[in-house]
C-alpha cells in the first residue's frame, strides 16, 4: 500500500480573519461563518425499543407503550438571530419538559450540571451564565445543508461538542446530537461493553432518521464526529450506514493501545458489525500526541481516505472543552504533556477550524478544504499530518461473473491475478463468497452462470477440497458429467491435507459426500 506522509511543523496559525463577537466568549479566536445559529430540541420516542421497566421489582408486568425517549439537540444555520439568547446552562437545564420527558430532563441536568460543577468548582456559576453562540428556535436559513452527527464517549455530556456544533452551524452545517441513555430506566447510564456501544450506534441511527427529514437537511451529505469512545461508535455507525461520507475521531479510543491499560475500554475491533472493508467514509483522526498510540485499526481501513493529525500540549478533554479550560481554569497542575489552559484552548479552536476544512472537502467537494488543512498544519509547530489514500475497492462477485460472460474466464483470471499482485492483502475472490453465490445461482436454475463462480473459487483456492466438490456440483447440475467426475476426484485427493478441514469428522463427512456423488456419476 502506498502512503503519502507529511510531517509539517512550522508557525502557529495566523489570527482569525474576524474576531468573534462578545456574545460568543467560548469560541476563542474562531471566525464565525455567514449564518446566525439557531438551536432547537426535539423530543421523540423510539417505539422499536423499550425504556421503562416492564417488570418492576416486586410488581406485575406493565408494558412500555411509549418506547425509548430520545432528546435530540439540533444546531442549524439561521436566517437571523431572532429569539431567546442562550446561556451555557440552558443546554442542560431546560426548565419545562413535554410529557414523558421530565425524568430525562432531570437526568440531563444532573449529569451535565453535576459534572461541570465538579470540574470547574468555584468558576462554575460564571460558566453556567456564559452566553453561547446559539439562539433558541431562530428562523432557519433557506436551503438544505449537510448534516453532522456528534457524540462524546459513553454517557458523555450533551454539551461535549456544543461549541463545535455552533461553529459548524454558522458555516452552513446542521449539527445534531442525542442525550445518550443506558439500556433502561433501571440502568440509565451506559457502560463500555460492545452491547452498550451498540446502543449508542442505534440511538444515532434513530436520530439520523428523525433529523434527515427536517426541511433544512440534505440527507445525501452526512458525517459523524465522535470523541473518545464516541470515535469508535462513529466508525461503527459509518460501517453500518454507508451513506455516511466522513468520520472525525477526536482522540478516539480506537487509537489507544489494545489491550488498553483500562481493560474496560472497548476495542473498536470488538464492536458489533466491525468490518474494515465496509468503511468507505473518509476519516480524520485527530488526537493528542502521546507515547502510546496504536493505529492498527485505522491502517486496516484501506478503502477509506484517512487523514491522521496529532497535536501536542493537549489533554483528552481539550478537544471538547479547550476554551472552557482557557476561560474558567486559571491554571493546570504541572503535567508531562506541558498542557496549559492556553494551549488547550488554542488547540481546541484550531481543531474546530481543521474539522470544518475536512468536512468542506468531504461533504461539499470543496478542494480548498485539503489545502486549508495542510496550511493549518504547516503553520502549527505543535501538529503533524499524514495521509493514507483509499485503495480501490474490489469488484463485487456479480460484476466478476459479468466480466466472465463478456471477456471469458481466462481473461478474468489474468485480471484478478494482477489485482492480487497490486493488492496482496485484498482477497478479490473469497472462496466462501463465490461458493455461496454459485449455490444461490444453482437454486435459481442458472447452472451456466454458477459454474464460473465455482471455477474461480477452485482456481484461487487450489488446496480447498470444498471448492472442488462445489465445482463438481455445478458441472453435475449442467449435466457435464465428465468434468463433474474430475472435480469430485480432485476433491477426494485434497481432503487429507486440506487445512480448512480441521477435524477428522469434517474430513470424513466431505469424503463420504464426494465419494457418493462420484459413484452416482460412474457409468
Amino acid at each position: 500500500m502506498s502512503s503519502v506522509c507529511l510531517l509539517l511543523a512550522v508557525g502557529w496559525p495566523a489570527a482569525a480573519k474576524e474576531a468573534p463577537e462578545t456574545s460568543r466568549p467560548l469560541w476563542g479566536d474562531l471566525a464565525p461563518g455567514p449564518h446566525a445559529v439557531g438551536y432547537q430540541v426535539l423530543h421523540r420516542f423510539d417505539t422499536s425499543r423499550t425504556w421503562a421497566a416492564t417488570h418492576p421489582y416486586g410488581k406485575d408486568f406493565t408494558p412500555d407503550l411509549s418506547g425509548r425517549p430520545m432528546r435530540i439537540s439540533v444546531w442549524y444555520p439561521a436566517a437571523r438571530a431572532t429569539g431567546r439568547k442562550l446561556r451555557f446552562e440552558d443546554y442542560f437545564r431546560a426548565g419545562t419538559a413535554p410529557k414523558g420527558f421530565a425524568a430525562i430532563e432531570a437526568l440531563l441536568a444532573e449529569r451535565d450540571g453535576g459534572t461541570h460543577e465538579r470540574n470547574f468548582r468555584a468558576t462554575y456559576p460564571a460558566l453556567a451564565a456564559t452566553p453561547v453562540g446559539a439562539v433558541a428556535n431562530a428562523p432557519a436559513a433557506p436551503g438544505r445543508f449537510p448534516l453532522v452527527l456528534t457524540t462524546g464517549g459513553q454517557g458523555a455530556m450533551l454539551t461535549t461538542n456544543a461549541t463545535l456544533a455552533e461553529y459548524l452551524a454558522s458555516h452552513g452545517y446542521v449539527v445534531a446530537t442525542v442525550f445518550t441513555l443506558g439500556p433502561s430506566s433501571d440502568e440509565p447510564s451506559l457502560g463500555l461493553s460492545p452491547a452498550e456501544v451498540d446502543i449508542t450506534v442505534r440511538d444515532f441511527e434513530f436520530t439520523w432518521s428523525v433529523v434527515r427529514a427536517l426541511p433544512n437537511v440534505d440527507p445525501s451529505r452526512v458525517a459523524m464526529v465522535g470523541h473518545s469512545l464516541g470515535g469508535s461508535a462513529a466508525l461503527l455507525f459509518a460501517m453500518r450506514n454507508t451513506n455516511v461520507s466522513a468520520v472525525v475521531g477526536l482522540d478516539g479510543t480506537y487509537g489507544f493501545p489494545h489491550p488498553p491499560a483500562d481493560p474496560g475500554i472497548l476495542s473498536v475491533t470488538q464492536g458489533y458489525h466491525h468490518a474494515p472493508r465496509k468503511l468507505r467514509a473518509a476519516l480524520l483522526d485527530l488526537r493528542r500526541q502521546q507515547p502510546y498510540i496504536d493505529l492498527s485499526a485505522v491502517h486496516s481501513y484501506k478503502h477509506s481516505d484517512r487523514y491522521l493529525v496529532t497535536l501536542t500540549q493537549m489533554f483528552h478533554t481539550s478537544f471538547t472543552e479547550g476554551t472552557l479550560h482557557q476561560r474558567f481554569s486559571p491554571e493546570f497542575p504541572a503535567n508531562p504533556e506541558g498542557t496549559t489552559p492556553r494551549s488547550s484552548g488554542e488547540g481546541f479552536t484550531w481543531s474546530c477550524a481543521l474539522i470544518e476544512a475536512f468536512l468542506d472537502l468531504q461533504l461539499r467537494a470543496d478542494a480548498s478544504g485539503l489545502t486549508r488543512m495542510k496550511e493549518a498544519v504547516a503553520r502549527n509547530p505543535r501538529a503533524t499530518f499524514a495521509h493514507e489514500p483509499a485503495l480501490p475497492a474490489r469488484p463485487p462477485p456479480a460484476v466478476v461473473l459479468d466480466q466472465v460472460e463478456a471477456r471469458g474466464l481466462d481473461a478474468v483470471i489474468a485480471t484478478v491475478e494482477q489485482l492480487r499482485r497490486e493488492l496482496p492483502e485484498e482477497p478479490v475472490v473469497e472462496e466462501s463468497v463465490f461458493v455461496a453465490l454459485g449455490y444461490s445461482l444453482l437454486g435459481q436454475g442458472k447452472p451456466a452462470r454458477a459454474i464460473p463462480a465455482f471455477q474461480l473459487a477452485a482456481h484461487f483456492h487450489p488446496a480447498s477440497a470444498n471448492a472442488y466438490d462445489s465445482l463438481g456440483d455445478g458441472y453435475s447440475a449442467a449435466d457435464r458429467k465428465e468434468e463433474a467426475r474430475k472435480a469430485y476426484e480432485r476433491a477426494i485427493q485434497l481432503i487429507p491435507n486440506d487445512p480448512a478441514l480441521a477435524t477428522a469428522e469434517s474430513k470424513a463427512g466431505l469424503l463420504s459426500e464426494s465419494t457418493r456423488k462420484l459413484k452416482a456419476l460412474t457409468p
